[in-house]
């Protein structure tokens, strides 16, 4: 018996010291999952990384009269959008993980960015377009001149705070409206879910170079591609600004006037 030979029956539930555990069967594929401990935060901290590079790397490359203040502005209406639609992402990973077989929180995470970077751009300028042409058709033309996207100053060049929180926030309406409907989509058509993770298939014998993968290279390629498209259109137009400006300016000639006349 086992006490016969001196070894306690409870040692053998018990793993032998300095033997790892093991941390799956062998010839089980590893779960994926965008929630992985401290190499998961250290993957979302690469990406912000990226993603603050990418945007400073198309300033220093574009050729325009766009000062660093208001590319700050422009970029932080892209930051504040993209954290958003990052976190939304992780919920979707993670409430959606298991619902369909064989597809992990990771390739939830992949699929909504591909989704997310490709159509819904597509989405959010048809949003925005739609915005400008509403406020336009309702003769909202002191609104309509807060909202031009990427002009925060009046007339005489004094940064307009109301333009810029009111852009940030029509922006966060419609970036929240393009996820809700690309959300939709991917439920509708599952078939766009099972074409990432085929994709991804190659990394499912090691969860942490698929992580890396999902939260670096995919991101990496696809959010530069949605910064440098979505930046294009949300950026001050040329004319859009001068327009405003031009109209700040005479109506302060008209002030000067009216004083000059005053006796």
């Amino acid at each position: 018996t086992l006490r016969g030979l001196g070894i306690p029956p409870h040692s053998l539930l018990l793993p032998a010291r300095g033997l790892p555990r093991p941390l799956h069967r062998p010839g089980a594929a590893m779960v994926c999952s965008v929630l992985g401990g401290h190499f998961a935060l250290l993957m979302q901290a690469l990406l912000f990384t990226f993603t603050c590079g990418v945007l400073v790397w198309k300033k220093y490359m574009e050729n325009s009269d766009r000062t660093w203040f208001e590319f700050g502005l422009d970029s932080s209406k892209q930051i504040a959008g993209a954290g958003w639609i990052h976190v939304a992402n992780m919920v979707c990973a993670i409430l959606f993980a298991g619902k369909l077989a064989g597809v992990d929180g990771c390739t939830w995470y992949a699929a909504n960015i591909m989704i997310d970077t490709t159509l819904g751009v597509f989405v959010e300028w048809c949003l925005l377009k739609g915005v400008q042409l509403l406020l336009a058709g309702l003769s909202c033309e002191a609104l309509s001149v807060l909202l031009e996207s990427g002009s925060y100053r009046d007339g005489t060049g004094n940064f307009r705070p109301a333009a810029y929180m009111l852009q940030m926030a029509v922006w966060l309406f419609i970036v929240t409206c393009m996820k809700i409907s690309m959300v939709a989509l991917m439920q509708a058509m599952p078939v766009l879910v099972y074409t990432a993770n085929g994709a991804l298939a190659c990394f499912e014998y090691n969860a942490k170079v698929k992580l890396f993968v999902v939260m670096i290279c995919v991101p990496l390629m696809m959010n530069t591609f949605q910064f440098v498209l979505t930046d294009n259109f949300i950026k001050k137009k040329k004319g859009v600004g001068a327009t405003s400006d031009s109209r700040g300016l005479q109506d302060k000639d008209a002030l000067l006037l009216q004083h000059e006349m005053r006796p």
